[in-house]
């Protein structure tokens, strides 16, 4: 759901090889475990299951081929229609959403399916990975590549030569070369579980978020919004969280969290300023502009035929499908019976221990017919909902936390900002001896001019 804007700057734009030294960020590798290694050595990873996750999810799979070279440069990628943020972005945004097992998770502009595919590890087998993307081309490109990966991902589990399985062993020279730590224990131990359990497949589908009606979709415990979107549409996307479920996305230049306290009330936290692309408010708005500069003459095949029909066939193809946005439902089936949560598990194994044993109400029907009902039943509904003292104790948990990690940061700032001061009074005083001898004082330092009286 992603629209170029030339107002931005390079940096989020498209790039080329002279440019790309500029545009980089600290966290760029040669192969996608530097990339892995030197966003844990940049504090911007901390976790061992996101440092996992990443290790397991080979960023070049989701780069289209022409920008293969750029795949592990800690920098976001465009091309065409495809835009990939930076790893350092996609790595604090997991940080930040706090992923668990089972969680039901949307994003909104889900580009290639590579954020996609690190929250599928995330969440488990048990959760649920929703992208919506507005362009049909790259909704089709990501289904490729996800297919592609679940392949390679189960054909060789255990082999440390694929993508999606990366040699931990091979991380010692690495070390010795640009002077980083390996994974942690914690990640090892993370990735080895794994490569022995299969992920959620995420589900991609092409639309307008904004056209997204939540009676007719299920409400998600983590939303992430891929693009900036203004202020005005925060209630709009919002309302798809659970109760006690976050949204992380950038609005008006913010990165918030927002997370939903009740059905009415929300509480916001601004995590960082940031500039994103912005996500297309309408379907239409890119086409539109483009016929504009037809009428008013200033495109540069104004009179082509060709070019015109380019036009409206890119409408048709923003336009998406014309039936109702939503996802198709999970249906419940002995060989998808691990895909649901554990109590619905409990719930499915109880009723049929006990028909098969002739107890209770459950043995009054067949085992056909509470296999049929099974179908119908929906994956939440034997999940227990927290109660209200659970839910206020839990959201004052979230605040507690986010004061301290506020103060954290203004401490850090004000730290920074007495460094870089005294690093610019220590240059304006080295040919004056009256400041050098405040500047000394002022850090605790020996007077040098002592030695001398």
């Amino acid at each position: 759901c992603r629209g170029s804007n030339p107002s931005y700057p390079l940096r989020h734009r498209s790039f080329d090889k002279h440019r790309s030294i500029i545009m980089a960020w600290r966290c760029s590798g040669s192969t996608n475990l530097e990339l892995c290694l030197q966003l844990k050595h940049n504090g911007i990873v901390r976790s061992g299951p996101v440092e996992a996750a990443f290790l397991a999810t080979d960023r070049g799979h989701f780069c289209p081929k022409e920008v293969q070279e750029f795949a592990y440069e800690d920098r976001p990628i465009r091309h065409s229609h495809v835009h990939i943020s930076a790893p350092h972005i996609y790595a604090s945004a997991l940080e930040t959403l706090e992923l668990k097992e089972g969680m039901k998770f949307l994003c909104f502009g889900s580009g290639t399916g590579y954020f996609c595919t690190l929250v599928g590890h995330l969440v488990g087998p048990t959760g649920i990975v929703h992208g919506i993307e507005i362009y049909e081309d790259v909704v089709d490109f990501a289904d490729e590549r996800r297919k592609t990966y679940r392949i390679s991902n189960n054909t060789e589990p255990a082999a440390s030569s694929t993508e999606s399985s990366p040699d931990l062993k091979a991380t010692e020279p690495v070390s010795e070369r640009k002077g980083l730590a390996g994974p942690s224990r914690e990640a090892r131990e993370y990735l080895e579980i794994l490569r022995k359990r299969a992920i959620v497949e995420p589900q991609f589908i092409v639309g307008n978020c904004f056209k997204m009606k939540t009676d007719t979709n299920i409400r998600y415990d983590r939303i992430y919004v891929a693009g900036g979107a203004p202020r005005s549409q925060l209630e709009t996307l919002s309302a798809f969280l659970e109760i006690g479920g976050s949204l992380v996305g950038p609005f008006d230049d913010c990165l918030l969290r927002v997370t939903r306290r009740s059905e009415t009330s929300f509480s916001e936290e601004v995590k960082a300023q940031v500039r994103f692309a912005p996500l297309i408010n309408t379907v239409d708005e890119i086409s539109e502009n483009e016929e504009r500069k037809l009428e008013q003459g200033t495109s540069k095949d104004q009179n082509s035929a060709v070019h015109k029909e380019i036009v409206h066939a890119k409408r048709r193809r923003l336009r998406g499908p014309t039936e109702e946005l939503k996802f198709a439902r999970l249906v419940w089936t002995p060989k998808l019976h691990k895909r649901f949560p554990l109590n619905f598990r409990n719930c499915v194994l109880a009723i049929l221990m006990l028909q098969k044993r002739g107890v209770g109400i459950p043995s009054t029907l067949s085992r056909d017919t509470w296999m049929y009902i099974f179908s119908f039943c929906c994956r939440d509904w034997f999940h227990v909902k927290l109660s209200e003292i659970q839910l206020l104790r839990n959201l004052l948990e979230e605040e507690t936390r986010a004061r301290k990690e506020a103060e954290a940061r203004a401490a850090k700032a004000e730290r920074d900002r007495a460094m870089m001061c005294a690093l610019l009074f220590q240059t304006q005083c080295e040919n004056n001896p009256v400041r050098s001898r405040l500047l000394r004082a002022v850090m605790g330092l020996p007077d040098d001019s002592d030695d001398g009286e």
